[in-house]
C-alpha cells in the first residue's frame, strides 16, 4: 500500500524511524500479496460451491499482521506499536474511528508514545476492498475530517495517512477485483402447516 501522511492542524510532528519503518513494510507488496490471496481463497470457494468472502479486509489485516510482527513490531488486529511508535491500520466501520482516536490519546499521554499514527484507505481503495460496504468504513476523507475537528481539542503528537493500491497483481486478478462483488441474496423459506 502506498501511504501518504498528513499532519494534523494542531503541529506536525517529528517522523520516527520506527515510523519510517511501517510505511516501509505497509509498501512492501502488502496490496498484491493480498490480492493474490484474495482472489486464491475466493476462487476455491467458489469452485467448491460455497459461499466465497465478498470483502478483503480479512486478507489484507492478515498480511499486515504478519509482516509487522515478521519486522519486530508488537501488537495485532491492526494495532502497532515499536519503541515509542504507535500505528494503527484500519479497515473497520466508521462507528470505531472516535475509539481510533481515543486509543490513540491515551497512548500518547498515559503510556510514553512519542508518535501515534492512524492509516485508512481512501474511499476509491475501499471500493475494491469491501465493494459492498466501502460507504460504511472508515475512510481516509472521513478520518481527516474528524481529525480537522479535533483541532483545539487534541494536541497529541499524531499523523494520520491515506493508503492506496501501490503494487499490482497479475491484469486478471486486478480484474476480478474490480468486477462487482454483490452480496449474497437469502430467500425466505416458507412456513410450513
Amino acid at each position: 500500500m502506498k501511504v501518504r501522511l498528513v499532519a494534523p492542524p494542531w503541529g506536525k510532528p517529528n517522523l520516527t524511524k520506527e515510523a519510517k519503518e511501517a510505511i516501509d513494510i505497509l509498501e512492501e507488496n502488502v496490496w498484491a500479496s493480498a490480492s493474490v490471496d484474495f482472489y486464491a481463497k475466493r476462487q476455491a470457494l467458489a469452485h467448491a460451491g460455497k459461499h466465497a468472502p465478498k470483502g478483503m479486509q480479512q486478507t489484507l489485516n492478515s498480511i499486515i499482521d504478519r509482516k509487522f510482527l515478521d519486522n519486530g513490531w508488537e501488537g495485532n488486529s491492526g494495532y502497532y506499536v515499536k519503541n515509542t511508535t504507535w500505528i494503527r491500520v484500519t479497515f473497520r466501520h466508521q462507528m470505531s474511528l472516535g475509539s481510533d482516536i481515543i486509543d490513540a490519546l491515551k497512548v500518547c499521554k498515559k503510556e510514553g508514545i512519542e508518535l501515534a499514527v492512524i492509516l485508512a484507505a481512501n474511499r476509491d481503495t475501499l471500493n475494491v476492498v469491501s465493494p459492498n460496504d466501502a460507504a460504511a468504513l472508515i475512510s481516509f476523507e472521513k478520518l481527516h475530517r474528524e481529525i480537522l475537528n479535533l483541532n483545539g481539542a487534541l494536541d497529541i503528537p499524531l499523523l494520520i495517512g491515506e493508503m492506496t493500491p501501490k503494487s499490482t497483481a497479475s491484469k486478471i486478478i486486478d480484474d476480478a477485483l474490480r468486477k462487482n462483488r454483490p452480496r449474497d441474496i437469502t430467500i425466505p423459506i416458507e412456513k410450513r402447516r
